[in-house]
């Protein structure tokens, strides 16, 4: 569009203007970009007549950015991952080397991914997947990738959001934990146990104190706990019979299957969380990302009279 001539600054300033806003300093800059100290002092100085505006305040040795290079940075950085994401991704494709880099979270890795991969192999023999498993919450992880795969919001500025499956919680413990237990249980014993927390940041998180407030009656007293910040952990903590934790339900079958894990009967959020699946909005969506979410599904949807199976029939 012709505007874009005329508004837009000179493109050739971008690139060492954001490396000196992120380096803090022209000739870390120049390291870099193999550029000279000069370069880029001249290319920040045509960025500046351009705009009109100083964008960093000299130092002998360091710069810091103005008000109008706090403001301008954030675009260019936005601009300039979303051009280069895009790029490598046409480039892969010119090369015939097809890909997906799929973000997962521990729990989800080994219950939901995994049984997925082999098939989509299987259809996709070209395609090269790579897998990244954190318990990284999905907005703030660094990691570039086409599919995220997580419990999280609903809705995101920074991400396309699709469904793909509800969750219930349960708490779990060892087959010998729960021999010692009361019969039946009630929530009122629940909080006088040793109850395993997860400690998560994200909000969507189910925890003892929620379950512990729709099944209390009165209010929620001080709860003893241990916490952690991996689920995993915690999981392995209650296998070895540290106390009871609260399951997933997809995520924790495998430990139900096997025996080392029980569920303490009787006390289940049936929609405790979703599992949704996030395209990044900065890059063009990767079509074998849609297409995995879409065998995700269906596996899911087959598998879906087993899950019922885990929780209590009404």
């Amino acid at each position: 569009m012709a505007e874009f001539e005329q508004l837009l600054p000179p493109l050739a300033t971008l690139v060492p203007f954001e490396a000196a806003y992120r380096l803090g300093s022209f000739t870390r800059a120049a390291r870099e970009l193999h550029q000279s100290q000069a370069t880029v002092s001249r290319r920040v100085r045509e960025l500046e007549q351009n705009l009109g505006v100083e964008l960093f305040k000299r130092q002998r040795y360091d710069v810091s950015p103005t008000a109008d290079g706090e403001l301008l940075a954030a675009s260019v950085r936005l601009s300039l991952s979303e051009l280069s994401a895009t790029a490598d991704l046409i480039r892969r494709r010119a090369l015939g080397n097809d890909s997906i880099t799929l973000l997962t979270s521990l729990s989800l890795a080994t219950a939901t991914v995994a049984p997925v991969l082999g098939e989509f192999q299987r259809t996709h023999p070209d395609v090269n997947i790579r897998v990244l498993a954190s318990d990284d919450l999905v907005a703030s992880t660094d990691e570039d990738f086409d599919l995220a795969l997580g419990y999280g919001p609903n809705e995101s500025p920074q991400f396309t959001v699709e469904f793909i499956a509800e969750e219930a919680v349960f708490p779990v413990c060892s087959p010998t934990f729960a021999a010692r237990l009361p019969s039946p249980i009630t929530p009122d014993d629940l909080a006088v146990l040793p109850l395993l927390h997860v400690d998560y940041v994200d909000p969507g998180w189910t925890t003892w104190q929620d379950v512990l407030a729709t099944s209390l009656v009165g209010e929620v007293g001080r709860v003893k706990s241990v916490v952690f910040t991996s689920y995993q952990v915690c999981l392995d903590v209650a296998e070895r019979d540290g106390g009871i934790a609260l399951g997933w339900e997809r995520s924790v079958r495998s430990r139900l299957d096997a025996g080392t894990l029980v569920r303490v009967p009787d006390i289940t959020i049936p929609h405790a969380g979703r599992i949704n699946a996030y395209f990044p909005k900065r890059t063009a969506q990767n079509p074998h990302a849609a297409e995995f979410v879409a065998l995700l599904k269906q596996v899911l949807a087959d598998d879906e009279a087993s899950t019922s199976d885990l929780l209590p029939s009404n």
